[in-house]
């Protein structure tokens, strides 16, 4: 069905191209309007309303544009008509800035004829509904598609989800949805039909710029929300399907998979990360970190490693009240270390036939955080674990009230929540201050990018300046980057900058596009602001 839809807009396309004569020519116009444009900035952060949509040329000759109607085709609704008019830019003749609008414009268009086919499977879905090829439906898709029938019930997913609700749909046709951030929509978690097209229309705006993995986590804290109870029930029922599966594929290989409770998953691998990022730093090595992980997991499977003792570091974030300077407890960031030390008589590891000798490992963290209302018990709020996302409030408790529990204070704006209480004239930040820029920026601050700020470098939004008279290692000029996105920074052409009143950081890409990171929201009662205000960090 999709590929009969897309087949008549290409017909179509053909159509239209064919009235258009003196091919040359046209692109000689499309590149004089690419010239002359000034200097590109991303849709992803719009100054200004667009024009209106322009017809799609019916010439016999084509139409020369104007500068206007040039950036207004690259901004069209997706449609019949913006199929035309996008089909007739020859890539070759646009500058940088031009060609990723043109990419953004095709992948609009991708969604847009995603949601027709959705409407068309829905329509089918409907018709054979109460019948006994209802359960069936899918599998003809999937054989009319070439799919999996897995690959199939997700088309139905999506086209079900979309007919019973239509901000989905409006979403998919507008361009902004594509079918993997819809079937995310429909499908996250399990809460009643309005609870869910409210988050649906709380994320809206912000829907285009989101990731799948961030509208997932963003519907789950908004169903932990709404029922703490029956949360907290889907998990206990949810945990007797753990489970440990090994599949061998190609090259005498295989994956070994473990289903689990996010709690035990994230104590597991922030044991394996730290034995593997320890062997990572030897002088010498030559394993990727993966690698190293993945000799870690198998290394203490066999037993040549053994857990030695383990701590919970707790860090209390406090908020500081500007006018009377009282400090006031708002949430509660939990961190449990784990250290690894070799079983006595048991050799150093061994890889590929090779040797490593053992090497201390550092504490391994675990960081979740949870409003002191609920630490307290006084409500359910949900909790964030790092690396997974929200969690229900009694797996938080379970996992910040251990009793070898430490403490540590931060201290923030209850305003701006911008970092108050640290700052050094030194280069290197102060572990208490790099703890607190962790866990205000959750994962590195590139937009989309989901690598924990934990593992991620600390790197100053100014340059460090060993000549300046003042402190340059503060949390509003710290910033956590992966070491993808510090290299583009440093070496790749990007330019960043960060608001301190409301923690955005604003990326600046070598074509002139413009792109937004919100800050993170760490109190579980507080929402997303989308009005420019501060955030509630």
């Amino acid at each position: 069905m999709e590929r009969t839809f897309l087949a008549l807009a290409a017909r179509t396309v053909a159509r239209w191209t064919g009235l258009v004569g003196h091919e040359q020519d046209h692109r000689a116009v499309v590149a004089e309007h690419s010239r002359s444009r000034p200097s590109s900035s991303a849709r992803a952060v719009p100054d200004a309303p667009r024009a209106a949509v322009p017809d799609a040329p019916r010439a016999a000759r084509p139409v020369p544009r104007s500068r206007d109607q040039h950036d207004a085709l690259l901004d069209a609704t997706p449609g019949p008509d913006a199929v035309s008019g996008l089909a007739g830019l020859e890539p070759a003749d646009l500058d940088v800035g031009d060609l990723v609008d043109l990419l953004a414009a095709w992948e609009r268009t991708a969604a847009w004829a995603q949601a027709r086919s959705a409407e068309v499977l829905g329509e089918l879905l409907e018709r054979a509904r109460g019948s006994a090829e209802h359960e069936f439906v899918v599998d003809e898709v999937a054989a009319r598609l070439g799919l999996s029938r897995h690959a199939a019930a997700q088309h139905v997913t999506v086209a079900h989800g979309a007919r019973s609700m239509p901000e989905v749909a409006d979403a998919m046709v507008a361009g902004v949805v594509d079918r993997r951030k819809a079937e995310a929509l429909v499908s996250t978690g399990r809460m009643p039909d309005a609870v869910r097209r409210g988050v649906v229309a709380d994320l809206r705006p912000e829907l285009e710029r989101l990731t799948v993995r961030q509208i997932r986590e963003r519907l789950r804290r908004a169903e932990i929300a709404a029922d703490p109870q029956g949360a907290q029930e889907r998990h206990r029922e949810a945990r007797r399907g753990r489970s440990v599966v090994l599949e061998p594929v190609d090259d005498a290989m295989a994956y070994l998979t473990a289903y689990l409770p996010a709690d035990d998953a994230a104590l597991a691998f922030a044991v394996i990360d730290g034995v593997a990022a320890a062997q990572h730093r030897v002088p010498g090595e030559d394993r990727r970190l993966d690698e190293c992980r993945a000799d870690a997991l198998v290394a203490l499977v066999q037993g040549r490693l053994a857990t030695g003792s383990a701590r919970r570091d707790l860090t209390a974030e406090r908020d500081l009240t500007a006018e009377r300077n009282v400090t006031a407890e708002r949430n509660v960031t939990a961190e449990r270390d784990l250290r690894l030390t070799p079983r006595a008589g048991i050799p150093a590891c061994e890889c590929d036939g090779t040797s490593s000798p053992a090497v201390p490992v550092a504490p391994a963290p675990v960081q979740v955080t949870i409003a002191a209302s609920t630490l307290l018990g006084t409500d359910d709020l949900p909790a964030i674990l790092a690396g997974h996302g929200p969690i229900p409030a009694p797996m938080a408790r379970c996992l910040a009230t251990d009793p070898d529990a430490t403490w540590q204070r931060i201290l923030t704006d209850p305003v701006t929540g911008v970092l108050t209480d640290r700052s050094s004239r030194s280069y290197r930040p102060s572990p208490r201050l790099r703890a607190a820029v962790v866990a205000r920026d959750v994962t590195c601050t590139f937009p989309g990018c989901q690598v924990p700020a934990r593992r991620a470098d600390l790197d100053h939004v100014e340059p460090y300046d060993p000549a300046a008279s003042g402190p340059q290692t503060h949390g509003d000029n710290l910033q956590a980057l992966c070491r993808t996105h510090h290299r583009a920074k440093t070496l790749g052409g990007w330019s960043v900058s960060r608001d301190a009143a409301t923690g955005t950081t604003r990326w600046t890409a070598p074509s002139g596009g413009r792109y937004e990171r919100p800050p993170c929201i760490a109190d579980p009662s507080l929402s997303p602001r989308r009005d420019g205000g501060p955030p509630p960090f």
